[in-house]
């Protein structure tokens, strides 16, 4: 399989090469070559919207470049961005209205500047986001992608290859069923595997299909 495998071990900052599935190969690579001065891009949670905007300022940050990673959620855009060259704002439909008004200004200066790149990400298509008019007309800007989520196979094999980073041993029946038992979002499945692993650590076993449905019992 062409896809690309996650080192789940590591906790380094994440990178392109870390992005799993063959999806999004079109957006993967625009981004890798910093095509376009103005991207926005949108999916479900758990599509890795987050990674890509991380993976894409560590790349900018590698080359020497002033590369800024804002998650709107938890910290405000505020107008030290404007010395970004590359600024990445994660969930812009979480901008308060200061917030709004700093990524109204970036677009301007941008714009008419030429110089420097803005990656935003959302959780709806442009068109459906909540923000102040004016704003909106910039993000007409953007070139926009929708982040294709993992397929079932592909999430099967990412939870394999989190195994196998792992050395754990983990038989093949436990993956079809957390995944039909469980939450489907990458993210999710990756957790549960992962409270599973330290659950049958504790419980002194090994992970098996019982252990399995014993742990999605007490968490439900």
């Amino acid at each position: 399989m062409n896809q690309l495998i996650f080192d789940f071990a590591s906790r380094d900052y994440p990178s392109f090469d870390k992005f799993l599935g063959r999806s999004n190969a079109e957006l993967l690579y625009m981004l890798q070559q910093a095509q376009g001065q103005f991207v926005y891009v949108w999916g479900l949670p758990g599509s890795g919207k987050s990674h890509l905007l991380q993976a894409w300022v560590a790349q900018a940050s590698q080359a020497g470049k002033n590369a800024v990673y804002v998650d709107a959620a938890d910290t405000p855009l505020e107008e030290t961005a404007f010395e970004a060259e590359y600024l990445a704002v994660d969930q812009i439909d979480k901008l308060d209205s200061s917030g709004q008004a700093v990524l109204f200004e970036i677009f301007n200066r941008l714009r008419n500047s030429g110089c420097g790149f803005l990656l935003l990400s959302g959780g709806v298509p442009p068109h459906a986001l909540v923000l102040r008019e004016d704003l909106r007309t910039r993000m007409g800007y953007c070139l926009v992608y929708d982040v294709k989520p993992l397929s079932d196979q592909e999430k099967i094999d990412a939870l394999v290859s989190m195994a196998a980073a792992r050395q754990l041993v983990v038989e093949p029946e436990i993956f079809h069923y957390l995944l039909n038992h469980w939450r489907r979002d990458t993210d999710s499945l990756m957790q549960m595997l992962d409270t599973l692993d330290r659950y049958a650590v504790s419980m002194g076993k090994r992970i098996t299909l019982p252990l399995l449905r014993q742990l999605l019992k007490e968490q439900a």
